[in-house]
């Protein structure tokens, strides 16, 4: 009896032994399997990191590329050639912008309307246009005269040289434009004077008479504006002419005239004016 009772012994010990092993056994895997989660979810967690890191990075360069294209291709009124080409009803001549040499509009056209003396010619649409608002101004009681319209280089010289030789070259600078550099060579420009009181053609009173009362609220009806307007000397690089007027369009003019009726040429467009460059 007593030796069955240790062989029963015996093998309860082996038995209990082995359960112990196959559970340590256990516990070790579960060990393992914890400690691989833990290095899989830090892998995982560093590599999340290096691609958030990767995207901001790349973001940050697209940005930066953006803004390079951005301002390569910023507008610049200095390279649009609506100011520069000679068939633009746009084209700008001023004291920074001289026109072409020897530059004289191949549609040059004889405006019927009444003058002060002389008569003038103008590109083809700004005759047109000059004959139809000279037109509805008759209609409103209001009787408009062509004083000057196109003029040749040769004619704008003479010009220059009879206003230095009254007042010097610095003042002639402000009433009139050295040769190449006359509005009034783009064959766009028409100076007009008044029916109902000569005495003030060509003087900035115009403005108080019927016809330039007249020509301030329409003229941009037909595509005109004031080329220089009061207190824009420093821009435009002329003392105020209301009896100035540049053809450019009526779409143009009345952009400019809706936006302030004051505005120059220079100012609307952003384009460079002022004095001479030398």
């Amino acid at each position: 009896m007593s030796k069955r009772l240790l062989i029963t012994a015996i093998v309860l010990l082996m038995i209990l032994i082995g359960l112990m092993g196959f559970k340590f056994a256990g516990m070790v895997s579960e060990s393992e399997s914890d400690h691989t989660a833990s290095v899989s979810d830090t892998e995982s967690s560093e590599n999340q990191e290096t691609s958030d890191s990767e995207i901001e990075e790349n973001i940050d360069s697209s940005a930066e590329e953006s803004a390079e294209s951005t301002s390569e291709t910023e507008y610049d009124p200095e390279q649009d050639s609506r100011f520069f080409d000679t068939d633009s009803y746009l084209i700008c001549a001023n004291k920074k912008h001289p026109l072409p040499d020897g530059y004289e509009p191949s549609d040059l056209a004889w405006p019927e309307v009444d003058v002060v003396s002389a008569r003038f010619t103008l590109r083809w649409d700004a005759a047109v246009a000059l004959e139809e608002m000279f037109a509805a101004a008759a209609e409103d009681g209001v009787t408009l005269l062509l004083q000057s319209g196109y003029r040749s280089a040769e004619y704008q010289s003479q010009l220059w040289n009879y206003y230095a030789g009254l007042y010097g070259a610095d003042d002639a600078d402000t009433i009139s434009s050295r040769p190449g550099y006359s509005d009034h060579q783009t064959g766009l420009a028409a100076d007009i004077g008044s029916a109902s009181n000569p005495s003030a053609d060509l003087t900035q009173s115009f403005i108080d008479t019927a016809e330039g009362q007249w020509l301030y609220k329409h003229a941009y009806e037909y595509g005109f504006i004031m080329r220089y307007p009061v207190g824009k000397q420093d821009i435009t690089g002329y003392a105020y002419e209301p009896w100035h007027y540049r053809y450019i369009g009526v779409e143009e003019a009345t952009a400019i005239y809706t936006t302030d009726p004051d505005l120059s040429f220079e100012e609307y467009y952003g384009i460079s004016g002022g004095d001479y460059a030398d």
